[in-house]
């Protein structure tokens, strides 16, 4: 892939975890990148398919992990994994996430697709955790499975929004959720 594609996509990704998608502008990264604000129209022909390129980089950085998470040995050892994102590297990632999910409704059609195609993947997965987990008795989970996995989802995505309102407060929801349904 082109290093100036990969560039931009890397500036991009960081102004959307700070700003979110209506801030960012193509002049914004190319006077990042360090280029003319018409090379980027050479990559990317408008602002929809930038944002998309970057839910393409973060659906393959989040399937590397659900790939990792399958090889923890119980349902709630998957769990704790996919729950624990603290690693700095892909903390942007699902911050980028929480900030496009926030503001999916004024977002490009496309782009609202791509979003939504990541969270029903995202989705699924955790149900799947969660089916095996009740299923094998490491999981006591009473409530439905499928809003028990929303639920989850939704405290994840919360953490990372409230990490920046309390920068100072360790906000590992993980423990919380998996002491709650574990047996």
């Amino acid at each position: 892939m082109n290093s100036t594609r990969n560039e931009i996509i890397a500036v991009a990704l960081g102004m959307f975890s700070e700003k979110g998608y209506e801030w960012l502008s193509f002049q914004k990264v190319a006077d990042e990148v360090g280029i003319a604000k018409s090379s980027i129209y050479h990559y990317f022909k408008k602002k929809e398919d930038l944002g998309i390129a970057i839910m393409e980089l973060i659906e393959e950085v989040v399937q590397k992990k659900r790939e990792e998470i399958l090889t923890c040995e119980s349902e709630k050892a998957k769990l704790d994994t996919y729950l624990i994102k603290v690693d700095e590297e892909e903390k942007i990632y699902y911050e980028v996430i929480a900030k496009l999910a926030f503001d999916f409704n004024g977002l490009p059609l496309k782009l609202q697709n791509k979003i939504r195609e990541h969270s029903i993947k995202n989705y699924e997965f955790v149900l799947e955790i969660l089916k095996r987990g009740k299923e094998k008795k490491e999981f006591n989970i009473t409530k439905d499975l499928e809003e028990a996995a929303m639920g989850i989802i939704l405290m994840s995505i919360g953490s990372y929004i409230y990490r920046r309102v309390f920068d100072d407060i360790d906000l590992d929801i993980s423990k919380y959720i998996t002491n709650s349904i574990t047996n």
